[in-house]
């Protein structure tokens, strides 16, 4: 099948309805996607990084976050966008991408030597998302985890030039917990999509049934449930902050902003009592900053 795109989804021009909204089959502009970097849970290219380490993150955040909108916001044929994303992160590696933010991916990959086979996989997580609703057990979601999140870290690795075996299975560690931890943020909006993160057979330990993730505040036992699910982060999160210790320089400042808003996300959580119904769990800024420069000066230990 050809895929015909309008005009704006190539060059990321304004091509828009005169309601701002993007029209069937649009990407969104560049400036839009990277904008999002000021909401994000966690730094992905602090200011006091080198211009052009910032631009590599910068690039592979807007690949990111465009492989997203495709797999969860665009309207139209979200399959399509997919497949096309995949045809012009292809023609990235030979320097002939059309869409402007696989454009400004190209010196990226060719400069870090990033894999296409690692970019790739987030395409991939976003069509499974198009057809798998709801994960049996955690070590479903974590195979997810691998092609959803896991390449992120592995991405920023190779931008570092560090992605090393063991640094990766680290870094796949410290990336998995950052997604659970998302995934319990966002229990009520996937539900509204019909996406439900948290395994099945938990709920049913709980005694939770997914009509709970539609009420104002968490039960009792949807408390007890994203308590359990942000603990077991956790534990992976600090299984892979040793990590940010294997680093030195603008590394292991990067590295440990990605660690801190983890560490700072769990607590957010107990604060809000593990309701993220009643609350819109977000780390503090104090606290991420704070657990930032822990991490930098102990290395990933507490």
């Amino acid at each position: 099948m050809v895929l015909s795109l309008p005009d704006g989804a190539v060059t990321g021009g304004d091509s828009e309805h005169a309601d701002g909204m993007p029209r069937s089959g649009d990407f969104p502009r560049s400036a839009a996607v990277l904008a999002r970097m000021r909401s994000e849970n966690f730094p992905v290219a602090s200011r006091i990084l080198p211009r052009g380490l910032r631009r590599h993150l910068h690039a592979l955040y807007g690949f990111f976050r465009l492989v997203d909108y495709a797999g969860d916001e665009a309207p139209g044929n979200r399959a399509a966008l997919l497949d096309f994303l995949e045809v012009d992160l292809k023609r990235a590696y030979h320097a002939t991408a059309r869409i402007p933010m696989l454009q400004a991916l190209t010196p990226t990959v060719a400069e870090c030597a990033i894999p296409y086979d690692v970019l790739v996989k987030l395409i991939d997580a976003n069509r499974q998302d198009q057809r798998v609703r709801r994960y049996r057990t955690f070590t479903e979601l974590l195979d997810y985890c691998a092609l959803s999140a896991n390449p992120v870290g592995e991405a920023v690795l190779h931008v570092f030039g560090r992605a090393e075996p063991t640094l990766i299975t680290l870094s796949d560690r410290v990336c998995s917990a950052l997604q659970v931890l998302e995934h319990c943020q966002d229990i009520a909006e996937d539900y509204q999509q019909d996406r439900v993160y948290l395994p099945t057979e938990d709920m049913r330990r709980f005694g939770c049934q997914e009509q709970d993730l539609l009420a104002n505040r968490a039960s009792t036992r949807l408390c007890g449930l994203i308590r359990y699910e942000v603990d077991r982060a956790r534990r992976m999160l600090e299984a892979g902050a040793p990590l940010v210790g294997e680093l030195s320089g603008m590394a292991r400042v990067a590295v440990a902003g990605y660690v801190a808003g983890g560490r700072a996300t769990a607590a957010a959580f107990s604060a809000a009592k593990h309701d993220p119904l009643r609350v819109d769990v977000r780390p503090g800024r104090w606290r991420t900053f704070a657990e930032w420069g822990r991490l930098y000066v102990l290395g990933g230990t507490w």
